[in-house]
């Protein structure tokens, strides 16, 4: 949960974060723990 404001404004401006293998974030999951990330400034390429 600590990076989800950061991440929702990243999006906002029309990033994304991604895991290091390229799988986007995901919230609400049973396990709350999200490791390493990648912030892309553009998600082009990313869809």
């Amino acid at each position: 949960w600590d990076t989800a404001a950061g991440d929702a404004v990243l999006r906002a401006a029309g990033g994304i974060t991604t895991h290091p293998d390229g799988s986007v974030y995901r919230y609400g999951k049973s396990g709350y723990r999200n490791t390493e990330f990648l912030a892309w400034g553009q998600k082009n390429g990313w869809d």
